[in-house]
């Protein structure tokens, strides 16, 4: 929830840029083709530049992200987040990484997430993606029968111990699909829907569904 709740504080704040046809003055590439506006009777021209986002071409940034996999069965959904780097090679591409986290009730997984999208160079940007995840999984299971002080409070095998440790690998590939926002020339939001496909078998496919935050720059 965070990465909405920063969105639509930025959306708040940003609403100027919003209601603007020259949206993304703040940058360089787009103010320079866009320093003088169309006029105001000239209504292709304002649609124009109110949709245009081939500046984003050779952008580079960060990103947060955060979401939940929805299971077809009557498992509890990880919850989970990411934080890492994107870049435009074309204003129709682009690639990422990152370091992602699934947690869910008592299990979770720690590793690095990559993809590439192929979108609209718009301002709305509908894109169609292909990601990979290779991670480390957490499993929690009680421990009040093996003589240790799992959780270092001083006592050994009280009632409902617990203790975690990584217990096996995951990967996983998925399709993506989702939209960009731009609120002006360096903030996107996006929201986005990916299917995992993982080694754990057909099971535990499922449905990722998120939002995502991101700043960039030259």
């Amino acid at each position: 929830m965070r990465p909405l709740v920063v969105g639509l504080m930025l959306l708040a704040i940003s609403g100027c840029s919003l209601l603007k046809s020259r949206y993304a003055m703040n940058d360089e590439v787009y103010a320079a083709k866009y320093a003088y506006g169309a006029e105001k009777t000239d209504f292709l021209g304002k649609a124009k530049q109110a949709f245009d986002a081939r500046h984003v071409d050779g952008l580079g940034g960060m990103y947060l992200s955060g979401g939940a996999q929805y299971k077809t069965d009557a498992e509890k959904p990880f919850v989970g987040g990411e934080l890492g780097i994107e870049g435009y090679p074309t204003s129709w591409t682009s690639a990422r990484a990152s370091l992602a986290t699934y947690l869910g009730d008592d299990e979770g997984y720690l590793g690095l997430d990559t993809g590439f999208r192929l979108q609209t160079p718009t301002r709305i940007a509908p894109f169609v993606g292909l990601g990979m995840f290779h991670g480390a999984s957490r499993t929690v299971e009680l421990a009040d029968w093996d003589g240790l002080d799992n959780d270092n409070d001083g006592l050994t095998d009280e009632r409902g111990e617990e203790k975690s440790g990584v217990d096996g690998w995951l990967s996983a590939v998925y399709p993506e699909v989702g939209t960009h926002l731009w609120v002006n020339g360096n903030w996107r939001l996006t929201a986005y829907g990916r299917y995992f496909v993982t080694t754990e078998g057909r099971s535990r496919d499922d449905w990722l569904v998120g939002l995502q935050l991101a700043a960039f720059g030259r």
